[in-house]
């Protein structure tokens, strides 16, 4: 009886979990495309955007040809100012624009305060290394400034969905950074240290 109360049970849910999943990845679907769209409609977006995305992937090929090299605490401190660089522009926009409502002051806010602590860990050194070098490197912070332009240039409700949306735009990113580096020729010192690894192991 139990068992077939169960099966009832699984048969009603399972067409209702089927067509909330269909209108979930539709919406993602969509949310996604206007988000990758907005700079289309939202002109002034692409004077932050542009830089971000070319040094992102100008260094993403670097880093594909020359793999052993790692960021650098140097390096780390410069992308952690970029955060902060891009809160005064967004700033500039809010203030010019008079859109201080609740959303953008708590995105803009957030951003500034995460570049200053940031770029206050990479200075001193606070964090182990290979931790403050994860965070710290081109595709987080500028996705992070990214998911922040985007928010205060355009209306987006904050909800599950824009949520989903971003992490869809970050795993089609990480797919893309993968490409570079599997497709980029490598250095020949690099060649060497790989073959030389190899040999030894």
């Amino acid at each position: 009886m139990a068992l077939e109360n169960l099966t009832q049970t699984i048969a009603y849910y399972t067409p209702i979990i089927e067509q909330n999943t269909r209108e979930f990845l539709f919406a993602t679907k969509e949310r996604a495309l206007l988000i990758l769209k907005a700079p289309l409609t939202n002109p002034d977006m692409l004077w932050l955007l542009v830089p971000l995305i070319l040094t992102m992937l100008l260094l993403e090929f670097y880093f594909g040809r020359y793999k052993e090299e790692e960021l650098g605490w140097n390096t780390a401190f410069g992308n952690s100012l970029v955060l902060i660089f891009i809160s005064v522009s967004l700033v500039r926009h809010l203030y010019t624009n008079s859109l201080w409502n609740e959303t953008n002051i708590i995105v803009v806010s957030a951003l500034i305060t995460f570049g200053l602590l940031l770029t206050m860990i990479d200075f001193y050194h606070l964090l182990p290394k290979e931790m403050a070098y994860g965070i710290s490197s081109k595709i987080p912070l500028n996705f992070i400034a990214y998911v922040a332009i985007t928010l205060v240039y355009i209306e987006l409700p904050i909800d599950y969905i824009t949520a989903s949306a971003f992490l869809t735009i970050l795993l089609l990113l990480f797919i893309l950074v993968g490409i570079i580096h599997f497709t980029t020729p490598k250095s020949e010192d690099n060649k060497e240290s790989l073959r030389q690894a190899s040999k030894d192991s």
